[in-house]
């Protein structure tokens, strides 16, 4: 049939398309090498298949795919059909690629590092596809081409997920299981990526034993992290095998790293987010009558016998009473020693004034920067932190200079023994970024971007500051991102807020800006 092929090069398709050179196909189909006129003179591909009685429907969803642009993906230019000896056809114009990688197998293997270079490209389209509804049905190495240094998956076998197809050709290890009595699935296409990960690695893909229901033998000199993606790929129930999203973090140690570090986080010894107990509770104790009612003795027989104890007061009297005179203490003390310390406060503030004038007792304790351990973070961010800080330092009363020592110098002097909480313990101080992660995508994902992709993520943290959970909270138009960005989010680091001298749970939005420059992050806490 190879022959009958080369006899149709130098016809002319519609008016439109020579076929000057026949590149390849089987008995049903055919490629040719030809060239567009319009909008510029450059080479394409046109590729023959038969017109069933679908053709149609062919016809259709080959106008869909159209639609669809990605940097992995080839373009199709046109599409019709046509009579080729006295036989009806479909043909499909697409742009040309030089190579394809199963040119390039039958010489050697590939390295891991080519394996590597080969699959992020196909995981970025596979993404896409699925995104919008479809699988690519037919990845192998044929199907991987090569076009100006970019890799590139073949689009004119695309199909739409959920759908059942049936096929016009041989069935090969390619092709998934449940493919042959099943609609197509997203699962689908990780079993050919599988298969052909294999290939590329060894020149040939696994070998499936006829009628046998056990997944295939991977062999195991297939190094990492290749072989746990080939292997949870190959996996005959479509259900057991792992998503492309799962494929993409294995291959990303970084991904890894962090999937390990929340499975053991510091919240298995959490710090205490009860508010600390105050410092006149802490001193009930000290009273005489405490280590009696502490410890009660056990029952005496004069205890029957209340005529003899006139006088005798109930247990519970002698602890309440303690409570009322603590309760009246505390009360009390602040209102009489308050003259004494506002009075020198007021003298300290009127001493201080002239010098530090926009904050004097909230400017010391502000920590400009991140902790020295910690990376630091881009020159937008600090700056955005510095007007963060600037902004919360604004709304505080003036009068809280004053009166905020007031109760922790009646603490310590009252109670010298105890540790006083800070002037900031009386109400809940802000959190900070320590650390951003920004969203790790592709430069060729980003070229496909027209404008800014928003995507916003909601994360709660902890009180060490890990993020401990990241939902969605706007997901934008393209799950490709938000899947990046939600990632990215998981790995912030954050200095938690305090409230009562203890670090307390927080919550942020951040708004993630993907533009074709590169990923922007807007942090912003939401509570407390």
């Amino acid at each position: 049939m190879s022959e009958f092929w080369r006899q149709c090069e130098g016809q002319v398709i519609d008016n439109r398309f020579r076929l000057r050179h026949y590149l390849g196909g089987t008995d049903d189909s055919a490629v040719f090498l030809t060239q567009l006129a319009e909008p510029q003179s450059k080479k394409a591909a046109i590729k023959f298949i038969p017109a069933g009685p679908n053709a149609d429907l062919q016809i259709s969803l080959w106008r869909r795919i159209m639609q669809l642009v990605h940097p992995n993906l080839l373009r199709l230019y046109d599409i019709g059909r046509c009579r080729i000896e006295n036989r009806d056809r479909l043909y499909v114009v697409m742009e040309y690629a030089e190579e394809d990688l199963s040119q390039i197998l039958p010489q050697r293997a590939l390295t891991g590092s080519e394996a590597r270079e080969m699959l992020e490209p196909v995981l970025d389209a596979l993404v896409y596809l699925h995104s919008f509804g479809y699988v690519h049905s037919r990845i192998k190495p044929s199907n991987i081409l090569a076009t100006a240094d970019q890799l590139k998956l073949s689009s004119d076998t695309l199909f739409p997920i959920g759908e059942s197809r049936k096929l016009s050709r041989k069935f090969d290890a390619h092709d998934a299981p449940e493919t042959a009595a099943a609609p197509l699935s997203p699962a689908a296409d990780v079993w050919s990526l599988g298969m052909t990960l294999v290939e590329t690695l060894t020149q040939r893909p696994c070998a499936l034993q006829p009628g046998s229901q056990a997944d295939p033998i991977v062999p195991d000199t297939l190094p990492q992290p290749f072989l746990d993606v080939a292997r949870h790929a190959l996996r005959r129930d479509p259900r057991r095998r792992w998503s492309v999203s799962e494929i993409a973090a294995r291959l990303n140690p970084v991904a890894v790293a962090a999937a390990a570090a929340q499975s053991v986080s510091p919240l298995t010894v959490p710090l205490s987010t009860v508010p600390a107990v105050p410092a006149a509770k802490l001193q009930v104790p000290r009273l005489d009558a405490a280590p009696q009612i502490a410890q009660p003795a056990p029952p005496r027989p004069q205890a029957t016998k209340p005529p003899k104890k006139g006088l005798e007061l109930p247990n519970y009297v002698v602890p309440v009473a303690a409570g009322l005179l603590v309760i009246v203490a505390a009360l009390a003390l602040p209102k009489i020693l308050g003259h004494r310390s506002d009075s020198s406060s007021s003298a300290a503030t009127a001493a201080v004034q002239p010098e530090v004038q926009p904050d004097p007792v909230e400017k010391p304790a502000r920590r400009e920067t991140a902790p020295a351990p910690k990376p630091s973070p881009p020159a937008a961010t600090q700056n955005s932190l510095r007007a963060a800080a600037v902004k919360r330092a604004a709304p505080e009363p003036r009068g809280s200079a004053v009166t905020t020592p007031t109760p922790a110098a009646v603490r310590t002097d009252t109670f010298p023994s105890a540790n006083a909480p800070s002037s900031s313990a009386s109400s809940p101080s802000r959190g900070e970024v320590l650390e951003q992660i920004l969203p790790e995508a592709s430069g060729s994902a980003l070229a496909t971007i027209h404008g800014v992709v928003r995507v916003g993520v909601r994360v709660h943290v902890d009180p060490t500051g890990n993020v401990a959970e990241a939902t969605l909270d706007s997901p934008g138009p393209s799950k490709y991102f938000a899947d990046l960005a939600l990632k990215a989010a998981r790995r912030w680091q954050f200095n938690s807020p305090e409230v009562g001298g203890h670090s307390v749970p927080s919550e942020w939005l951040i708004r993630f800006h993907f533009t074709p420059s590169g990923p922007k992050a807007i942090p912003t806490q939401t509570a407390p």
